[in-house]
């Protein structure tokens, strides 16, 4: 019977070895070793039109079991722009056992602009219509595209639409690099009893540089009468200092001897 017990404990204690020993041999094979992401270079130039291919280019990954993994490596994210214009792009790769390793560098782009407005109309609305602020305003970016359903607008006071006015107005949007433009302008409601001529133009906004050249005649478009039955006197008036960068308009009036009307064109200097 001691004999018994002396042998019990006896195969305890190889078998409480033999699993020490074992354990020590599993963390031995274990990978808990990170790739090692490198870049050849710690800034990168790109145009935004360029696809994540570019953005891969010079960046590398080691893993000390499974050797070159380069071509899994993939852009985990790209921040917002810092104060110097460039974002930092993030890299990441993992390995057969599940580890991560990441990497950075800055970009910086070539060719980025923000954000611009577009509008399709003026900004009049007669008297007793229902409308929405932002119908017939659009915006794009050179990232993304088209951002008009990103659009936000904020009023300086409740519209009126029983009675004529003018409303300051300003329009925001934001790209996918944190960028925003404002479009800060006026809208109007008016009484169109006074107004029954359709006044046309090229186009309802423009941005110029500044100190650029601006001619507000040449987007004069004409109106919907028969110019050969009345005769037409068009009027400008416009704000605009392109010595100034800043939102100003340019108000065109028509006449004739029974009738009026007015357009608008918004002016941005860059």
């Amino acid at each position: 019977m001691r004999k018994l017990k002396v042998f019990s404990v006896l195969l305890l204690l190889i078998s409480s070895v033999a699993f020490a020993g074992y354990k020590i041999y599993e963390n031995g094979l274990a990978d808990n070793e990170a790739p090692v992401i490198t870049c050849s270079e710690d800034n990168i130039q790109v145009s935004v039109a360029d696809t994540e291919e570019k953005l891969l280019e010079g960046v590398t990954a080691e893993d000390q079991r499974d050797g070159d993994i380069t071509d899994k490596i993939v852009v985990q994210s790209i921040a917002e722009f810092s104060e110097d214009n460039k974002r930092e792009i993030t890299y990441a790769v993992a390995d057969e056992a599940g580890n991560v390793g990441y990497g950075k560098r800055t970009l910086e782009y070539t060719d980025y602009s923000e954000p611009r407005f577009n509008l399709e109309q003026p900004l009049l609305y007669p008297l007793g219509s229902t409308f929405n602020v932002a119908d017939g305003v659009s915006a794009s970016g050179a990232l993304d595209g088209d951002l008009t359903s990103k659009i936000k607008y904020t009023l300086d006071k409740s519209i009126a639409t029983t009675t004529a006015g003018s409303y300051n107005v300003e329009f925001r949007v934001s790209d996918s690099a944190g960028r925003t433009s404002y479009l800060q302008t006026v809208l109007e409601v008016y009484d169109p009893s006074d107004y029954r001529i359709e006044v046309n133009l090229s186009q309802y906004l423009v941005y110029i540089g500044v100190n650029e050249g601006f001619d507000p005649n040449a987007y004069y478009a004409g109106t919907d009468i028969e110019t050969d039955t009345e005769e037409v006197t068009l009027s400008i008036n416009s704000t605009v200092n392109t010595a100034q960068p800043g939102c100003y308009y340019v108000d065109y009036n028509v006449t004739t001897e029974r009738s009026a009307g007015k357009s608008r064109l918004v002016v941005v200097v860059v």
